[in-house]
């Protein structure tokens, strides 16, 4: 212990004696007292802060998912149209050819359409023959023929009905089309007004006869209902035919034969049969109206005419 304090002692002698007394001994002897140099830190550069830009990574596009496509509605199913209901009565008109078919293209004229008048298209030097002779004539547009005939594609035209002179032109070289088209035409129109009121009658005929008192209690003694042959026919319609008393009706052409039917104090019995028209053979109906056992006429069922 007291070697400690001893030396604590000589630090402390020592140090006073440096601080006090070397400066005045190095006075005196010109030492100058190097001092302590105090090395000043230089001042820190300010850290300047780097701004770092901060890039943003571009923001990926918005992926568009495809919108959907619309389903379409299922279409509802048509709801089936109902059926006109058919009258089982109504009249149905029937078909008719036109005048190129009933003509083969103008290549087959009916035996009717001549003699039948024409009238000329343009100028012609005309061949006129007369038998074994022929004469050349100068035929003007819009002068007066007769179509008389017909010869291959041409038709033969004389200047009067009677006349012994021919020449030979095409259709063409005359108004014949037109007039038959016409004519035709004209014909069908009277033809299905004809049998539609040829229906009509029969639809009022059955109507009549089926709210009627029984005929035979009306028709009366010697006025008796027309009798049907096995074969269909009727006897006494036959018999009129054959006498002459119609000429358009032939029993071999009928077709159809109707019941009787007691009206208006005349039995009635409707045939429909074929008849030749300038167009063709076409079906047609008529009536026999009979009287106390006699066919007192014939009339068309759809004009009421008499039939030739």
């Amino acid at each position: 212990m007291k070697g400690i304090l001893i030396l604590i002692l000589a630090a402390a002698v020592g140090y006073i004696s440096y601080e006090y007394g070397y400066p005045v001994l190095t006075n005196y002897l010109k030492f100058e007292k190097k001092q302590k140099e105090v090395v000043v830190a230089p001042a820190p550069e300010p850290v300047v802060k780097k701004e770092v830009a901060v890039v943003e990574p571009p923001k990926p596009e918005p992926v568009m998912e495809p919108k959907p496509e619309p389903k379409p509605e299922p279409k509802p199913e048509p709801k089936p149209e109902p059926k006109p209901v058919v009258d089982p009565n109504a009249f149905v008109s029937p078909p008719i050819p036109s005048i190129e078919e009933r003509t083969q293209n103008w290549a087959v004229l009916p035996p009717t359409t001549f003699p039948r008048q024409v009238t000329m298209k343009r100028d012609l030097a005309l061949s006129m023959k007369i038998g074994a002779n022929s004469a050349t004539s100068q035929i003007k547009a819009g002068s007066i023929m007769f179509a008389v005939a017909q010869e291959g594609t041409n038709i033969l035209v004389s200047p009067t009905q009677t006349s012994p002179m021919r020449g030979a032109v095409t259709l063409d070289d005359t108004d014949l089309k037109e007039t038959l088209t016409a004519g035709y035409e004209n014909w069908k129109v009277l033809y299905i007004a004809s049998l539609r009121k040829a229906h009509e009658f029969k639809l009022a005929a059955a109507e009549r006869a089926k709210n009627a008192p029984p005929a035979a209690a009306k028709a009366g003694p010697g006025n008796d209902k027309p009798v049907k042959d096995k074969d269909g026919t009727y006897p006494l319609l036959v018999a009129s035919m054959k006498s002459g008393q119609v000429t358009e009706i032939k029993a071999d052409a009928i077709k159809e034969w109707s019941e009787p039917v007691f009206e208006d104090g005349l039995w009635k019995v409707n045939v429909k049969y074929e008849t030749m028209t300038m167009f063709g053979k076409f079906d047609t109906e008529a009536q026999a109206q009979i009287k106390n056992g006699v066919v007192d006429k014939w009339i068309y069922t759809g004009s009421g005419e008499v039939v030739p």
